[in-house]
């Protein structure tokens, strides 16, 4: 056992008041693999993890980190990976292939992404695929089973609210905190329609710090990327859409006490599964050079926490 950590059980004994640690685990698509690698390093250092809160591929990796008996890094990775969601059109492809396929949907989206549904429905994937997939990766279990408490974000449609599941189906929840539009069908439930949660919480600090934790790590696997052309105006709509949403993230990062970004080192579409165990190397690297940050935010009273500077990796 590392000696700074028998330094901080010898704290928690003596005060009574263990600096609970949560995790904010944000959206990604492939992205979110990183989170794989977070929860890797807070594993082989001894760092409990006593709460968590994911959106979309942040809930996903979330729920099965949480539901499962022992953590096992190529075993979590494989099970994301089996669920099987790499865009149909795309499967088979080799790699230099696959990369032009993803340029070809970006600029179909960019250009045509209102007309998606009138193309495919809902999207590529069929509501009885995805269900399937996340009832396998959950063995259907629900939220409250989990070993530490869970929450998942989505996003209700039709009244733009927040919804947060922390019981019921882990299925349900993730299904609905992954939602998103034009690929994935939309949620019906308890009469609202639920669709992926970054769209009101990307990176959901606020609610796992509402679980009462005392320590709120937020992971960031978001790419902030430069626009490269705009000529006309639905890509100046969805652009400002964007900034709009890049804004309303960073509010939320404000809540946390530390910020891990992982970095990628080349472009990941959110849907090329190829660059998984990149992304899982990324989230390795990035909390490897917190820790420092980590286990001092860890050792600090509750009243001088609040007073600590922000920190970003």
């Amino acid at each position: 056992m590392p000696v700074w950590f028998e330094k901080l059980a010898s704290i928690f004994s003596k005060t009574g008041q263990p600096r609970t640690l949560g995790l904010a685990l944000g959206g990604g698509g492939v992205r979110g693999l990183a989170h794989i690698g977070v929860l890797t390093v807070l594993d082989r250092e001894r760092i409990p993890v006593h709460a968590i809160a994911g959106t979309s591929m942040g809930a996903i990796v979330a729920a099965a980190y949480g539901l499962s008996a022992d953590f096992d890094r190529q075993r979590l990775t494989q099970q994301v990976m089996d669920l099987g969601f790499t865009p149909p059109l795309s499967r088979g492809l080799s790699e230099q292939d696959r990369e032009g396929w993803f340029e070809h949907v970006r600029r179909f989206l960019d250009v045509e992404r209102f007309l998606i549904d009138s193309m495919w429905g809902w999207g590529p994937f069929e509501q009885k695929v995805v269900s399937d997939a996340l009832d396998k990766l959950t063995s259907g279990k629900k939220l409250q089973d989990s070993k530490i408490p869970l929450a998942a974000v989505a996003t209700d449609l039709l009244t733009g609210d927040k919804v947060i599941f922390k019981n019921g189906p882990a299925s349900l929840a993730l299904q609905a905190s992954s939602a998103l539009p034009g690929f994935f069908p939309p949620v019906k439930h308890e009469g609202r329609l639920l669709a992926d949660g970054a769209f009101v919480d990307l990176v959901p600090t606020d609610v796992v710090r509402d679980m009462g934790v005392k320590v709120v790590i937020a992971v960031d696997v978001d790419q902030e990327t430069k626009a490269v052309d705009i000529t006309n105006g639905l890509q100046a709509f969805l652009r400002a859409a964007d900034i709009g949403a890049r804004h309303h993230k960073r509010h939320h990062l404000r809540l946390a006490d530390l910020v891990i970004r992982p970095k990628f080192g080349v472009h990941v579409d959110s849907f090329d599964f190829s660059k998984a165990e990149l992304c899982v190397e990324a989230g390795l690297r990035a909390t490897a050079e917190a820790l420092p940050k980590l286990r001092r935010l860890l050792t600090l009273s509750p009243q001088t926490l609040g007073e600590q500077p922000k920190h970003t990796f």
